[in-house]
């Protein structure tokens, strides 16, 4: 399974039409101009990428791709188990 924050990294590069490594993970995506299609947008295809259930608002809850990745992590090992 591929690497989450390098999987949400070139996610959010391409909807956000941005160079991956311009992107600062720290910062919240909405300084990068992301928008609730958008965070839906990827919602859905980290649903689809890894298998997972979401709540429409967790890109919301952890708007950075550092702390998305933190909780996604998560979520995976936890199914995983």
């Amino acid at each position: 399974m591929q690497d989450v924050r390098t999987w949400l990294i070139q996610r959010v590069a391409t909807y956000l039409r941005r160079d991956a490594d311009g992107i600062d993970t720290s910062q919240p995506l909405t300084e990068y101009g992301l928008d609730s299609l958008t965070a839906l947008a990827i919602s859905t295809d980290i649903e689809d990428e890894f298998g997972l259930e979401l709540d429409p608002a967790l890109t919301w809850d952890h708007p950075s791709i550092d702390a998305l990745a933190t909780v996604l992590t998560a979520m995976i090992e936890e199914k995983v188990s």
